[in-house]
């Protein structure tokens, strides 16, 4: 892969930059465009599978290894920058990462390529934020201009020009309607070039967004970028039993932006911050801020569907996938149809035949299902029926785990609700069209008339696709290897400890052995003794135990496909000690 030269072939166009701007732009910002650039397109070109279960089961997880020449190079084999870059992509998309940074031998393209359409003169925005054109990012957009009285710099990301037509529809209108000289809008381009993209899940698109982000947000001297995305959405709660891990997107999940800023903050020596001023509300909440700002006509405007590629100028949704369907409950829930017309969808919610596609039906009807079953579900039994939440839970500044789950309960119920009120509503002015049997059987009205609860066959082999694609991602036995010469633990995939994690490891490793071989209780080693043995306070074990817990969560987490527990790797008792956990196996490193 290249951005630049003879063999180019992924495409990197930034525009209407400030020429000031671009002259002052330092190399690892330069290298930071290329990187995230090469990652998303690669991650276009590499299949998960076909469209099937079974096939994204068996492929759905990736190994991507890159070789990446760079100006800087040193500052990226740094290892607290490389381990925060896999740490951040691994959760995000699903997959395992490695990454080796080589200075560039060819010359190095100038700055200026990369940008097109230089202008002069300056702005000064408050904030930075994304812009992709879809009803989050357009309504956030507004009510910080319009409510907050803020200055905005705008970045939308496109790879089609359908993409890029909407976002300059959108910041026409906003210039238009009173707010020209309150805003800056760039539009970058990047994708492959000359190559067929082979994957949609597109995974890695929000670490090229934040980075695009990142990137302008520097050249205006500011060290935070603005993601807006509702809740509901970010927290990414699996609609259907099949959908787990990165296949229910994680774009704007906590830990992804938690993973953002970390890396940032490593790469650049500088602390960096990630905005999220809809993280605690619903979809509808968010239509609902358009009311009233003077621009509510352009939601009609705004584009949520991703599939490009049968947008038309008449129905730029398409109405079935998840996007669509969350878009056009949120619109009816907020009662401001009228300005998202049910013409703009191929197919209509509430009232459209499903029935091509089963896997139109499926996922209609599971997004359905899922709210129902959540407004069944009592508080005290929300981690124990949803425990992919507890994945998010300490991401959330100035709360409490406690208090974030509250909040999180609070979140989802309230979506939940407007789901099932729009069908009430509904089921109420068709029930007429309902009774006389005139809505198409495949219509989600048809599907949930008369029936508390919705249930749809499962195709053939449905219900055995989910079990063996289940089972796959179980969690195995959790096991390493130590290269005692190297000073290495090894994991499969590529992840090790080294440095004072080896040797905190290290310590804890001949009682854990001695117990394995004689089929007896693990001793614990009391913490005087182990900080004695690494030659640190108690207080710095304490931190360094903490730290390396975290760390071998998630990225195992990761790795094996779910979360592990603190206690999972190292364990702690009261005045016991410290001790490997007894689940632990040890293998060679061939076996691995």
């Amino acid at each position: 892969m290249d951005v630049q030269g003879s063999n180019q072939d992924v495409t990197l166009k930034i525009e209407d930059i400030s020429r000031a701007m671009v002259s002052n732009i330092p190399d690892v910002l330069l290298d930071l465009l290329e990187v995230a650039a090469y990652i998303y397109c690669a991650d276009r070109r590499c299949s998960r599978g076909g469209d099937t279960l079974d096939d994204y089961g068996h492929d759905w997880r990736r190994d991507l290894r890159f070789t990446i020449p760079l100006r800087e190079p040193d500052r990226w084999e740094s290892p607290a920058v490389k381990e925060a870059l896999r740490d951040a992509l691994g959760f995000l998309s699903d997959d395992a990462y490695s990454f080796s940074f080589v200075r560039a031998e060819n010359p190095v393209a100038p700055k200026e390529l990369y940008f097109t359409g230089l202008t002069e003169g300056t702005f000064e925005p408050d904030e930075v934020a994304l812009f992709s054109g879809g009803v989050d990012s357009f309504a956030g957009a507004v009510h910080d201009l319009v409510a907050n009285d803020m200055n905005l710099a705008l970045i939308g990301h496109f790879s089609a020009t359908k993409v890029v037509n909407v976002q300059k529809e959108l910041i026409s209108g906003l210039q238009q309607n009173g707010l020209d000289g309150r805003f800056f809008y760039t539009s970058v381009e990047v994708k492959n070039k000359g190559v067929r993209s082979v994957d949609e899940s597109q995974r890695t698109r929000s670490f090229l967004f934040a980075c695009l982000g990142l990137v302008v947000a520097r050249l205006f001297g500011k060290d935070r970028l603005t993601f807006y995305e509702n809740g509901v959405v970010s927290l990414n709660l699996p609609i259907a039993k099949d959908i787990m891990g990165a296949r229910a997107t994680r774009t704007t999940h906590p830990q992804v932006l938690d993973g953002f800023t970390t890396f940032f903050s490593e790469l650049l020596d500088h602390e960096i911050g990630i905005r999220t001023p809809l993280q605690w509300m619903t979809k509808r909440e968010v239509v609902e801020t358009l009311s009233g700002s003077g621009f509510e006509g352009m939601l009609g405007d705004t584009v949520s569907c991703t599939r490009t590629f049968v947008r038309t100028v008449d129905h730029p949704h398409c109405g079935v996938c998840s996007q669509c369907i969350d878009r056009r409950f949120a619109v009816l829930a907020a009662g401001m149809e009228e300005s998202d017309p049910e013409q703009g969808y191929t197919v209509d919610l509430l009232t459209g035949d499903r029935s091509a596609k089963e896997q139109d039906v499926r996922m209609a009807v599971d997004y359905v299902k899922c709210f129902q079953k959540l407004t069944a579900c009592p508080k005290n039994r929300f981690l124990v029926e949803y425990p992919e939440i507890t994945s998010a839970l300490r991401y959330f500044s100035g709360l409490s785990t406690a208090e974030a789950c509250d909040r999180i309960y609070d979140l989802l119920q309230r979506h939940a609700r407007d789901v099932l009120d729009v069908l009430d509503a509904a089921t109420t002015r068709h029930k007429g069209e309902l009774v006389r049997g005139e809505l198409p059987a495949g219509s989600l009205l048809s599907m949930c008339f008369s029936r508390s609860k919705i249930e749809v066959s499962p195709p053939s082999g449905y219900d055995s696709q989910v079990k063996d694609f289940m089972d796959r991602l179980q969690r195995p036995v959790c096991e390493f290897a130590v290269d005692e010469t190297a000073k290495r633990v090894l994991f499969k995939g590529d992840f090790s400890l080294e440095g004072t994690n080896y040797d905190l490891v290290a310590a804890l490793l001949d009682n854990h052995r001695t117990g394995k071989r004689n089929g007896s209780d693990i001793a614990y080693i009391p913490a005087p003794n182990l900080a004695q043995v690494l030659g640190i306070a108690d207080a710095s074990l304490r931190q360094q135990v903490g730290r390396l817990r975290k760390l071998v969560t998630e990225r195992l987490g990761v790795d094996l496909g779910v979360p592990l527990g603190t206690d999972d790797f190292i364990e702690n008792k009261e005045r016991a000690g410290y001790r490997l956990s007894p689940a632990l196996r040890e293998v060679s490193p061939g076996d691995l």
